[in-house]
């Protein structure tokens, strides 16, 4: 579990700077640097706090708060144990085409990425909030920053992920990409 979060925040960190160093190159003036400070809490994990000195963020859901914009990002993260490195891949974006055995999904940039279904992949269909049930969610977590519910997800098969759908997929490989994790978002 902490191996993926870790990964996952290594992606996190690629693609900010990524895009930091992009922004740097389009010699486009510097936006001026907010109030915000980053700490250690006492099980390991990080607190962001926000200009009103809010905790923005802990651990893990700062974790997910930074990966959630991501379009598509592939990273590599090494087993220390057994002296093993390997590569993960994430996409989000709508399904071209789906079977019992893969699905290729295109990211809003145009990636396509097609990745091996097994029966080990497991897959969530996840319905969106209507306003309403985001208020409400919203007005519950009043006084706890970090406690962002998110929308009901619920078990699935890839017989239930349709081409048009949009979904994030997560796998590992380099030449041929197994899918790990599909989230169907349905509306």
């Amino acid at each position: 579990m902490w191996k993926t979060i870790t990964a996952v925040g290594a992606s996190a960190v690629i693609i900010g700077g990524a895009g930091t160093a992009a922004y740097a190159a389009s010699g486009t003036a510097a936006p001026a640097p907010s109030a915000t400070s980053t700490s250690a809490t006492s099980d390991g994990g990080t607190t962001l706090t926000t200009e009103a000195g809010q905790s923005a963020d802990t651990g893990r859901q700062a974790v997910r708060n930074r990966i959630r914009g991501a379009v598509h990002a592939s990273w590599v993260t090494q087993n220390k144990k057994a002296k093993t490195f390997t590569t993960h891949e994430v996409i989000r974006g709508q399904v071209t085409s789906v079977s019992p055995t893969s699905i290729t999904v295109r990211s809003a940039d145009n990636v396509t990425e097609t990745f091996v279904v097994s029966p080990a992949t497991k897959v969530w269909t996840r319905t969106v909030r209507t306003a309403a049930a985001r208020a409400a969610a919203k007005a519950a977590a009043q006084g706890t920053p970090s406690a962002r519910t998110p929308a009901p997800r619920t078990s699935a098969s890839i017989a239930d992920v349709a081409t048009g759908d949009k979904v994030f997929v997560g796998g590992t490989g380099t030449t041929t990409l197994t899918a790990i994790r599909i989230i169907d978002v349905k509306k």
